[in-house]
């Protein structure tokens, strides 16, 4: 390790209950996953996840860690009530704790939350037409997004305004930044974040024909969107549940440290 980067001080099982170290194995996990499907940003991102057993406690990785290096023993655990040791050179940079801890204060059924700059995604966010029905992914998601307007550069006015607008819903597209996925699980923000970015890429992709886009008219997808997902008779899962297990083996295939 180079002399000007600091080790990362990881913290012993034995200090901690069953819930904080179930909390940290699915964290790290979140955080290989987000890099094996390219959804990440060298280092720069949040992914925050509340320990199960201490709500008013969340985790963050390391500023200067890439994703695929955290390990569950490397996770920074923070309170609501404190300030932790932040900004450059330190563990943890301002930008982390002010998004992971405004949300997960502000809204206390979501559990996990990431904050991305993922290309397409990013690039339809800052589209007029923003995500378009065109493809059935794009159902999946169509009912929990809000545009926002990136017009400020302080981090707690800029939670507050994508809190504000997002209300209940879970998916903020920062016009001209990136994107904020909200869920009660690290399985179902990744679930929502890849089919959301699958569904802007596909729409990139056919605009890239220059050939007319046939689309669901609004009424439709609305419609459409909340019988796909709000069906309880439906087989099929939109949280990430029927996948999860199926991830942690292809990160344990791969020898990933995400459990250490």
């Amino acid at each position: 390790m180079s002399d000007n980067v600091s080790p990362i001080n990881s913290t012993s099982r034995a200090n901690m209950t069953e819930g904080e170290w179930k909390s940290r194995v699915e964290c790290a996990a979140g955080h290989h996953l987000l890099e094996f499907y390219h959804l990440t940003d060298m280092v720069e991102g949040v992914l925050g996840v509340r320990i199960e057993d201490e709500p008013d406690a969340y985790l963050l990785k390391t500023y200067r860690t890439f994703f695929d290096e955290v390990r569950a023993s490397d996770l920074v655990k923070v309170r609501f009530d404190e300030k932790p040791d932040q900004g450059p050179g330190r563990p943890l940079n301002y930008s982390s704790v002010a998004q992971a801890g405004g949300i997960l204060k502000q809204r206390p059924e979501i559990n996990c939350l990431l904050h991305t700059h993922i290309p397409a995604a990013t690039v339809v966010a800052s589209l007029e037409c923003g995500l378009l029905p065109v493809i059935q992914h794009a159902l999946i998601v169509f009912n929990e997004i809000v545009y926002v307007d990136c017009d400020t550069g302080n981090d707690e006015d800029a939670v507050r305004d994508v809190l504000d607008q997002l209300g209940e819903k879970k998916i903020a597209m920062i016009r001209n930044h990136g994107v904020f996925v909200l869920g009660k699980s690290v399985a179902e923000v990744l679930f929502l974040t890849i089919t959301l970015e699958y569904a802007c890429r596909c729409q990139l992709d056919a605009m890239q024909t220059h050939a007319k886009v046939k689309t669901f008219n609004l009424e439709s997808a609305e419609q459409l969107a909340a019988g796909f997902t709000g069906n309880p008779d439906n087989e099929f899962v939109f949280d990430g549940t029927l996948q999860w297990e199926g991830w942690l083996r292809k990160l344990d295939r791969m020898g990933s440290c995400y459990r250490e």
